[in-house]
């Protein structure tokens, strides 16, 4: 199940929402006169320039910061070690009850274990995402297949239905389109803002690894409210082993940035655009990282907006038709 999720049905879903994201400038560029398969190509060389831009001024950078990274990581490991082992220590000098610092001591001792884990399991995530990396090779020629043809599949969809259904299927399609295009372009927007604060940054204070770090934060940006968090960790645990004063002032420099961020996204991008309550969000979040882990804190707010805008047209055409079939009147 694992490998279909990753070599499909990630891929389809990624193709979908690019999909949404680049239908505006392909419309745009129909309109200018361009044929949708040309006007799609257009737009595929546009961001493949720009991509290639990016790597070739980012990618050795980065490429050179993971080295270091990879180099340093057993001495970070130790040095984590010790810093919780003289936190141990120091506790053990207060007069601390039997019972809450055997507690204290094994929950240090468990963190101790975890970390250490963890951090050596670093190395072996970051070689198992190549292989879904090249998964998402797919997703370019998905998504020309979806901009090409979704006149198409959306006429087959349509003729697929009952006449009584069509016309708020296509109402929902185009709700869908707007609200799912609207909030996905604004959180990729977000996200780049957020990493590019982040990275200038860390980088004025001096932090190791902070395009790395900034990177990072911004591909977990996708996520709402948790993102942030998650993606704050490794900056300050980085930043506390330069210095304790350090991890003080990338502190305040997530909670600056952070604070941005939820001002751009929570308000405008959540609230607005998609049109339901924040604690609808962090439900969907908590439930899809339950059930679907890291695939499903990226999907599930979309696909919740998707649920939510079929719930809305399609509910009072489902009461209608129950109430008609109490009658003995076939509804269509």
């Amino acid at each position: 199940m694992g490998g279909i999720m990753e070599l499909v049905i990630t891929p389809l879903l990624l193709a979908v929402l690019l999909a949404y994201i680049l239908a505006p400038p392909v419309r745009y560029l129909e309109k200018q006169g361009l044929s949708r398969s040309t006007a799609i190509l257009t737009i595929y060389v546009f961001f493949a320039s720009l991509l290639l831009l990016v790597c070739l001024n980012l990618f050795p950078s980065l490429i050179k910061e993971l080295e270091e990274l990879g180099r340093i990581l057993p001495e970070y490991t130790e040095r984590l070690m010790l810093n919780l082992e003289d936190l141990e220590g120091r506790l053990q000098r207060f007069s601390i009850p039997h019972g809450v610092r055997g507690a204290l001591d094994e929950n240090i001792r468990a963190l101790q274990g975890m970390l250490g884990q963890r951090l050596e399991r670093l190395a072996l995530f970051l070689l198992s995402a190549v292989g879904r990396i090249m998964g998402l090779l797919l997703v370019p020629l998905f998504t020309f297949y979806f901009l090409r043809d979704s006149d198409s599949l959306k006429k087959w969809l349509l003729l697929r239905l009952p006449p009584s259904f069509r016309d708020s299927m296509e109402q929902t399609l185009a709700d869908v389109s707007k609200t799912l295009g609207a909030y996905l372009r604004g959180i990729i927007i977000v996200s780049l803002a957020v990493g590019v604060m982040l990275y200038l940054g860390l980088l004025i204070l001096g932090v190791q690894f902070s395009l790395f770090l900034a990177l990072l934060n911004t591909l977990l940006n996708v996520v709402p409210y948790f993102g942030p968090l998650i993606g704050a960790i490794p900056v300050i645990i980085i930043a506390f082993l330069q210095s304790p004063a350090l991890a003080w002032k990338a502190t305040l420099l997530m909670i600056i940035v952070q604070q941005v961020e939820s001002q751009l996204i929570a308000p405008r991008v959540f609230g607005y655009e998609l049109g339901f309550h924040p604690l609808v969000v962090v439900i969907a979040l908590l439930l899809g990282g339950i059930y679907l882990g890291f695939f499903g804190l990226v999907f599930i707010v979309p696909l919740t907006a998707v649920f939510i805008i079929f719930y809305k047209h399609f509910s009072p055409l489902a009461k209608r038709a129950l109430a008609e079939q109490k009658n003995g009147k076939k509804w269509f």
